[in-house]
């Protein structure tokens, strides 16, 4: 199996040891890590020199990955064990195993990489894990079937949860976990995207096939009529727009 990589003078291909199921990149340094969920390895890769560093053989089938901020630690979350694992990357050993009550699918990190946010099967809810710490923090309800998560960076800042079984987004206050808002969008909301400017949060519909437009600010309540937002938790959509059969990822591109 290759991969291959972008650097400045062109495309590098890594020879992987298996094809791999998913990846992550890290922030701060220049590493990659693919998950193979076949082999139950984590191959964690050098971007320089295109070249595998480590390979580290987990325990039990991993599902999802990603690296701590710093890039000293990987995460990987397993499906069939409901579990969290976090590894030392420099050594490839297990720093700790957190059992979790769902099964991890989706990860989702704060800027500062402070929390960690899970959704996944077997329970209506998002975890929140701490990193550093390497400890869960709490689980919290967040609406029908959770699944892809989107955190806002404003102030106050809020985390955006898709419930697909439930046609909407529930909207969580990063602070105090608290609920803020639900969002009625199109059928099947999967992806979350927040503009750069952190201005709006566009929702990709699979089932519909269009891309519901949030208005960040409308969701705290606190524009002109926004009484309603705060009493009843129902924020609207701003805008409508179709996009094509079952969209399952877009990008924000800036132009200056």
């Amino acid at each position: 199996m290759l991969a291959k990589v972008a650097c400045p003078r062109g495309f590098r291909v890594i020879a992987l040891p298996a094809p791999a199921d998913t990846f992550d990149l890290a922030p701060e340094t220049d590493a990659a890590c693919l998950v193979t969920q076949r082999s139950h390895t984590v191959a964690l890769a050098s971007l320089q020199s295109a070249s595998i560093t480590r390979t580290i053989a987990t325990a039990s089938e991993p599902s999802i990955a990603c690296f701590r901020k710093d890039g000293v630690q990987i995460i990987t979350g397993s499906v069939a064990d409901r579990s969290v694992t976090i590894y030392d990357c420099a050594s490839g050993k297990v720093v700790v195993r957190l059992p979790l009550a769902l099964a991890p699918r989706y990860f989702c990190t704060t800027a500062d990489g402070g929390q960690l946010y899970i959704t996944g099967d077997g329970m209506d809810a998002v975890v929140t894990i701490y990193p550093y710490r390497t400890e869960v923090a709490e689980t919290r309800l967040a609406g029908h079937g959770p699944a892809a998560m989107a955190i806002t960076e404003t102030n106050p800042s809020y985390l955006m949860v898709s419930n697909p079984p439930a046609n909407s987004i529930t909207v969580l206050d990063v602070d105090s976990g608290k609920l803020v808002a639900v969002v009625q969008v199109g059928k099947g909301p999967n992806s979350i995207i927040v503009t750069p400017r952190r201005e709006y949060a566009l929702v990709l519909n699979e089932g519909s096939g269009d891309l519901a437009v949030i208005r960040i600010y409308s969701l705290g309540g606190n524009q002109e009529g926004g009484v309603r937002v705060k009493r009843y938790k129902s924020a609207p959509v701003f805008s409508l727009i179709p996009v094509g059969q079952c969209p399952v990822s877009a990008a924000v591109v800036t132009f200056s």
